[in-house]
């Protein structure tokens, strides 16, 4: 049964018991067998093999670590002769050779209690000024004890590219560092860092060729499956676990976006399965703002036409990632972006892939995911307002059509829940624009039934930016030009009739706009739904349906004493009635246009049309 009180630490890692840690691990545990292996070979050595893990941000790099504590603990023999001396994963107090041999010795003192000496050399040189006394005292103390108990420290340092290029920045002291490691002090450093840095790379920095470097992948799709089933497994989730098959699309959607970062998809995948996306992007949203410091300091670290790469980059969302393309919206030279990208792409910022269309071109992408989410969201309002991720997941889960209107469909009968309108609300960002556009009208439809003006507004601007028929081009320009008390009302009732319209359905559309006119009276008429019913009358096909209705506009034009309009109306009536066999329809239009004449005083013209209305 799972341990109650281990919880999945996305952070911590002290969260998360032993066994927990082991049973939700995939693809991981060879790199840790292979480490064990040669840890159990340097047992015998002075000379030690030392590790650095290189992954990028919530790639597995504390998790692997831990598993490696965990497997050292459990096995006798590793256990006997390492002691672990695990540095936090932010250290930042870490600032010279000498700061980390304090921290060192203050770790030892925590994990080897029935070792005093470690204690109290600490109280007594953490306040020294001088760091060659500390230095001095502590490099002898550690070499003596671990000569004399036979034993390794293994020394866990994450963040090492941080540490190396922000806090230790006298050359010197790397150099000591390095030197401390390798005579035969008893000590072995395992390490981590996000990407390859200077120190590591260059020939000329102590650290070149000093480590094993392993490169910890992202997660293939059925690694990630995996990984959601056995976290599902040790939450005993027998609701989800049940559903699994269904639930593979959407993660496999999931894991399209995530790249196989194993952290995010940690932190997403029940969210994304129950389509609960307020959660979505709060958690997403924290997530970001938690990496902001590491991204900044990333782009403070590049010359300022690479970051502009970068940003640049990140804002072409809708666009394949050329070096054309790029180079259009830098507006630099063919010359000058190539090299700026193949800058870029050796330093690990980037991943280059031939086209798939164009044999001598080819795509860039950020390298990371998170980075590339971050920068467009720094960037763009609208990527703040719509995450990227979320973005590209409803295109990846519902790629056709006839799958978005299917969901469409089933987050209207769910509306007024937060994650149904936010759900359409993305669904709206998908498809092509005739589609999208109709998703707009519809949501603004949505939300003027919900008593949300300034929300139905937004929808109409952002329709009103792609393609619409002359319906519903009409709707977007005049219902915010002419508001009226029933604005939100006539929104609904107009977004209606478009959509019968559009979908074809012409005889329930030509209900509809009857029945928008039969409401017209003096009390509840406006010039929006006036001048909707006149200007949409041609789209009625029956002709005594479409002369019915405009006696009725003609009639509150009348009451309303605007005379030449509803003149307007009465002949447009009478020619189309004079072409049917309809007395009684002609009679009509001649008796209310003769009436409209009359009253203005125009008896000469009307006499004629009374009478021909009396025969």
């Amino acid at each position: 049964m799972p341990d109650a009180t281990s919880h999945l630490g996305l952070y911590r890692a002290g969260l998360t018991s032993a066994a927990h840690r082991r049973h939700i691990t995939v693809a991981r545990m060879p790199l840790v067998e292979d480490t064990l292996e040669i840890l159990r070979g340097s047992m015998s050595r002075n000379s030690k093999h030392h590790f650095l893990f290189i992954g990028p941000r919530g790639i597995g790099k504390t998790h692997l670590l831990s598993l490696i504590e965990d497997e050292i603990a459990a096995s006798s023999d590793l256990a006997a002769h390492y002691v672990i001396a695990r540095f936090p994963e932010e250290s930042h107090r870490t600032l010279s050779f000498a700061d980390f041999l304090l921290g060192l010795c203050e770790i030892l003192g925590d994990t080897l209690p029935d070792e005093p000496l470690w204690r109290d050399l600490h109280q007594r040189l953490r306040t020294e000024g001088e760091d060659a006394t500390i230095i001095d005292t502590l490099v002898p103390a550690i070499r003596q004890q671990n000569r004399e108990r036979r034993r390794t420290v293994l020394v866990m340092l994450e963040n090492l590219g941080e540490m190396f290029t922000r806090q230790i920045k006298k050359q010197p002291d790397i150099a000591a560092l390095r030197k401390f490691f390798m005579d035969d002090n008893g000590c072995l450093l395992i390490a981590t860092a996000p990407l390859h840095f200077d120190a590591i790379t260059s020939v000329e920095e102590p650290f070149y060729d000093f480590f094993d470097v392993q490169i910890l992948e992202d997660l293939s799709e059925e690694e990630t499956l995996d990984l959601i089933r056995r976290n599902l497994e040790w939450e005993q989730r027998g609701d989800l676990l049940h559903d699994f098959g269904s639930l593979q699309p959407k993660l496999l959607a999931l894991y399209k976006m995530t790249g196989g970062n194993p952290r995010l998809t940690v932190m997403l995948y029940e969210l994304i399965a129950n389509d609960a996306i307020t959660e979505v992007r709060q958690q997403f949203q924290i997530l970001l703002d938690r990496i902001t410091p590491f991204y900044q300091s990333r782009l403070n670290d590049l010359p300022p036409q690479e970051r502009a790469v970068l940003e640049t980059m990140a804002v072409m969302r809708d666009q394949e990632k050329t070096p054309a393309a790029i180079t259009a919206r830098m507006r630099l030279s063919q010359p000058q972006t190539s090299s700026l990208l193949k800058r870029l792409t050796e330093a690990r910022y980037l991943r280059s892939t031939p086209h798939p269309q164009d044999k001598r071109s080819r795509l860039y992408t950020l390298r990371e995911g998170f980075f590339d989410i971050w920068l467009a969201m720094n960037l763009s309002r609208g990527a703040r307002e719509r995450l990227p991720f979320l973005l590209d997941f409803f295109t990846l889960y519902y790629p056709s059509i006839e799958e978005r209107e299917k969901k469409r469909a089933e987050l209207r009968n769910k509306w007024g829940n937060g994650d149904a309108e936010q759900a359409f609300d993305y669904l709206s960002e998908v498809g092509l624009p005739e589609e999208r556009a109709a998703a707009k009208l519809d949501l603004a439809r949505l939300h003027a039934g919900n008593g949300s003006p300034d929300k139905a507004v937004q929808y109409l601007r952002e329709a009103s930016s792609l393609p619409l028929d002359p319906l519903g081009a009409w709707i977007v320009q005049h219902v915010s030009e002419t508001p009226s008390t029933n604005y939100l009302d006539e929104l609904q009732e107009m977004v209606a009739c478009w959509e019968l319209h559009r979908s074809g359905n012409l005889e329930a559309f030509a209900e509809r706009l009857r029945n928008l006119a039969d409401t017209l009276n003096y009390k509840s008429f406006s010039e929006t739904k006036i001048s909707f019913l006149r200007d949409h009358l041609p789209q009625l096909t029956d002709t005594k349906e479409r002369i019915n209705t405009r006696l009725k506009i003609a009639d509150l034009l009348h009451e309303l004493a605007r005379w030449p309009d509803a003149e307007q109306e009465l002949r447009r009536a009478k020619d189309e009635a004079e072409t049917l066999d309809d007395p009684a329809a002609l009679a009509a239009t001649l008796n209310n246009l003769a009436l409209v004449l009359q009253d203005t005083n125009r008896l000469a013209e009307a006499e004629p049309l009374m009478q021909r209305a009396l025969a």
